[in-house]
């Protein structure tokens, strides 16, 4: 069957993905916020040039941020945020995700309402900004390791419930259900949230994450055929960040999907 193949990457990477017989890409915010107006101006060429969109982009403020912080001001960050959420929409976002463990965290310890208030107003301020753009965010159920809030997909579930908008939704990283010991099953149960998928070669010491490979000691099947049981229809990306050969591995990659009876849309003549 067909699914929706896409690859995480950089503006430099584009052409490399678009070769490989991807679908899409899948790109970074930072990368486009730290851009001057002219560079934004090529990068938008580029994608354009490339001949594959890039829906889904990551992480929403910057990594080192901590939003339930005393140094972290939401009026500063809105200005960004309102720029960020433009220049993606220009560059075709469907998606944000936000996994950020570290920046959503709230203290372990002690009176945490001030915190937790603060982390309100600003992913309400991320769900509206978003919402201008029709752009969705996705909350991503993240390793206890990384995030004291949203561990699990029904936990995801319930984080979107509580702030009723129509643009929040959940993604799933197989890496982080097998961490901490979800089933499978949660998949089914929750399909119609899950409208993003991350896959790395779970077997990777993190931070370190490789390309997912036929051969590479970790059985895929049982996931993806999970997926082809409820006929996915969003978007699969490969989430990796250590390379040796980065156009070679990504072909890799796909041939694993296609092992598994699942071929990209993209065909390359």
């Amino acid at each position: 069957m067909k699914m929706r193949l896409g690859c995480f990457g950089y503006i430099k990477d584009l052409d490399t993905i678009a070769a490989a017989g991807f679908d899409c890409a899948e790109l970074h915010i930072r990368e486009i916020m730290a851009m001057s107006e002219g560079e934004f101006k090529k990068a938008k060429k580029a994608l354009r040039d490339c001949g594959i969109p890039a829906e889904v982009f990551d992480n929403p403020i910057p990594l080192d941020c901590c939003i339930s912080s005393p140094s972290f001001y939401l009026d500063h960050f809105r200005d960004f945020l309102e720029k960020s959420a433009d220049r993606i929409a220009e560059m075709g976002a469907r998606y944000i995700v936000f996994g950020n463990g570290k920046a959503r965290s709230l203290p372990s310890e002690g009176d945490i309402s001030i915190a937790a208030s603060k982390f309100d107003d600003f992913f309400i301020s991320l769900l509206e900004i978003a919402a201008k753009r029709n752009i969705t965010v996705l909350i991503e159920p993240l390793a206890k390791s990384l995030s004291n809030i949203v561990n699990s997909l029904p936990e995801a579930i319930e984080f979107i419930k509580k702030y009723e908008k129509h643009n929040l939704k959940t993604l799933l990283d197989y890496r982080w259900m097998l961490e901490d010991g979800w089933p499978l099953t949660d998949i089914e149960d929750y399909e119609l949230y899950i409208k993003h998928v991350h896959l790395d070669n779970p077997l990777s010491p993190f931070p370190t994450r490789v390309v997912p490979r036929m051969n590479d000691g970790f059985d895929y099947a049982p996931f993806l055929n999970t997926l082809k049981r409820i006929a996915y229809k969003e978007i699969i990306s490969i989430e990796a960040c250590v390379f040796q050969d980065f156009a070679k591995e990504i072909r890799e990659g796909l041939e694993l999907f296609k092992a598994n009876n699942i071929e990209p849309y993209h065909s390359i003549s």
